[in-house]
């Protein structure tokens, strides 16, 4: 993670004058629950570390272990609520929230954390997921349908313009609800969605693209028949890594991409029953009864034209 020597010095500055050191090793052990301060320094506990030297080490450690933004989020709500019962005063953080955004970040108060600013960049982890903890999320997976006959079928030139083609309804629908693609093989991908309702904003987007691309193979379609797509929504806990191919491995992404595979039909959209019971009454009210395994049912959305 790059953070400017400048907001590096400001951040140290400014817990400098807010904490003593004993402060500020009990905020360091709310970020890393084993941090010891004066092993990092290689100094005995009995020691006299100045408050600058204590500030500057903990944050330049924070800033090498990815968790600079955190940091920062916990002195905003320290600011706001305290901290251990006392209240702080955090200067110049007016100061350092602007040069925070210039680094293209953004705080989210919702979720009390630093995201990336989406008109500046978007990365897979929002600027903000840390290695192994895991956070809740909402899976969509997509997959077009009889992709092999496809790919058999027709010229190489046509198929790709087809995927690029779905891939731009597929982002279209995501973007505008901040929805991140995980990985995406031509043919489909996952997207994971993270903020606000995050059930609602991937059942949402995959409605939009069925509908889209319902009108897609009315007029603009390559192919000489519809472009199908199965399309299945779920959530749950996963553990977030960099590593791809061991983030595919996760329950819950293996749960989607089975949910899409067994259970959805083409041209439509499937909601695991953990999806279902956190949706708007509204999105509920449009969908049909999908049967799974007696209890549990799916809910199902397509379209098709009246008769």
């Amino acid at each position: 993670m790059q953070i400017p020597s400048t907001l590096i010095s400001l951040t140290t500055k400014a817990l400098t004058e807010a904490m003593d050191v004993d402060a500020m090793i009990h905020l360091a052990k709310e970020l890393v629950y084993n941090y010891d301060l004066y092993q990092r320094l290689g100094v005995h506990e009995s020691m006299i570390i100045p408050r600058r030297d204590a500030a500057l080490h903990i944050i330049t450690d924070m800033v090498d272990l990815g968790l600079f933004y955190y940091l920062v989020s916990v002195l905003i709500r320290i600011q706001k609520y305290g901290f251990k019962g006392k209240m702080y005063k955090i200067s110049h953080m007016n100061d350092i929230l602007k040069r925070i955004d210039e680094c293209g970040y953004i705080y989210d108060p919702e979720n009390r954390i630093f995201v990336e600013n989406p008109a500046m960049r978007r990365t897979r982890n929002w600027g903000a997921l840390v290695e192994g903890v895991a956070y809740h999320l909402a899976f969509l997976r997509l997959d077009v349908a009889e992709n092999s006959k496809l790919v058999r079928k027709y010229s190489d030139q046509i198929i790709n313009a087809t995927y690029t083609d779905l891939r731009k309804i597929v982002e279209n629908s995501i973007d505008k609800r901040n929805g991140r693609i995980w990985n995406w093989e031509g043919d489909g991908g996952l997207v994971a969605f993270y903020f606000s309702n995050k059930d609602n904003l991937a059942t949402l987007s995959g409605i939009e693209i069925i509908n889209m691309l319902f009108i897609y193979n009315i007029l603009y379609c390559r192919l000489d028949e519809p472009l199908k797509v199965r399309i299945a929504v779920h959530s749950g806990l996963c553990m977030y890594t960099e590593d791809l191919e061991e983030l595919m491995k996760d329950d819950v992404i293996k749960q989607t991409i089975q949910i899409e595979s067994t259970y959805t039909k083409p041209s439509s959209l499937t909601l695991s029953n953990t999806v279902c019971s956190k949706l708007d009454s509204l999105l509920l009210d449009g969908l049909d009864a999908t049967p799974v395994d007696d209890p549990i049912s799916y809910a199902s959305y397509s379209v098709t034209l009246e008769q």
